[in-house]
Parts: structure tokens; C-alpha cells; sequence
């Protein structure tokens, strides 16, 4: 019973201070839009600017009408110091991220506040052009 209570009691009082939520990270970021349909598809890149603090990335797709249509579950990557990260909406290319919708913005955020750059270009495959799209500062909107 006593070491029940030892390994119950620290677990409570983790519970108590673990409910932060999408808001309470220290950096956080919008990329207004994205596109996954026919042979398009949207490619993101994240660098990592400092070179001492490794940083953990939330990235959530979400469609026109602000539902997620990626997985919330696997959204937590790690970055690096110094380190960059290649994410996608096409297998294949970078560390796939599969989606629901074909369209919508995408919310992101470095939990500890780090000098995350983030890029986005959405690509043809059958032109073999696209377009960039700039990623912003959440707080700020458009």
C-alpha cells in the first residue's frame, strides 16, 4: 500500500501542473495556407536558429472552417540545435504528415519560444513550380 501511494502521489501532482494547452507555448506560429489535392502539395521546413537549445515543434493542419485534419496525437516533433526539419502533405518528401482535407492553414508552435524559422512552399509536380506562402506570428493574424 505504501509504495502504491509513492508511485500515486507523484502522478497526481503531475496531473495538477500538466494541463497546459495550445496557448500556454512560448512561440507560436500560422501558416495561413496549404494545399493537398491532384499533384500539388505542401512542403514546410523548420530551422532551428539557436545553437544551444533543442526545441519541440506541435504542428496542426486544419481545414477551411478551422478543424484539424491531421493527426493531433502525432503532431510533437524534436528539433536540434542548429538543426532543420522537412515536413509534408506528399509520402515520400520529408516526414509525412497525412491529412484530411485538401485545403485550410496551419497552426505550429515551438514549445519552449526557441528562434524557430519556419518556410512553406506549395509545390506542382506537373509544372515542377509553386509558390511560397509566409508563416506569421499566430498573436498577430494576417
Amino acid at each position: 500500500m505504501k509504495r502504491l501511494i509513492l508511485l500515486v502521489l507523484p502522478l497526481i501532482l503531475l496531473a495538477g501542473v500538466s494541463f497546459a494547452t495550445w496557448e500556454d507555448a512560448n512561440g507560436r506560429g500560422l501558416i495561413p495556407y496549404w494545399q493537398s489535392v491532384d499533384q500539388w502539395y505542401t512542403l514546410i521546413v523548420f530551422v532551428n536558429g539557436s545553437e544551444d537549445n533543442y526545441d519541440t515543434l506541435y504542428i496542426r493542419f486544419c481545414d477551411g472552417h478551422g478543424n484539424f485534419c491531421s493527426d493531433i496525437h502525432g503532431d510533437m516533433f524534436s528539433i536540434r540545435p542548429g538543426e532543420q526539419e522537412t515536413f509534408s502533405t506528399c509520402q515520400g518528401v520529408g516526414n509525412w504528415l497525412p491529412v484530411t482535407a485538401i485545403f485550410g492553414y496551419i497552426k505550429f508552435r515551438a514549445q519552449d519560444g526557441g528562434y524557430i524559422q519556419a518556410y512553406t512552399v506549395i509545390y506542382s509536380q506537373l509544372s515542377a513550380g509553386g509558390f511560397v506562402v509566409p508563416a506569421l506570428e499566430q498573436d498577430h493574424g494576417f
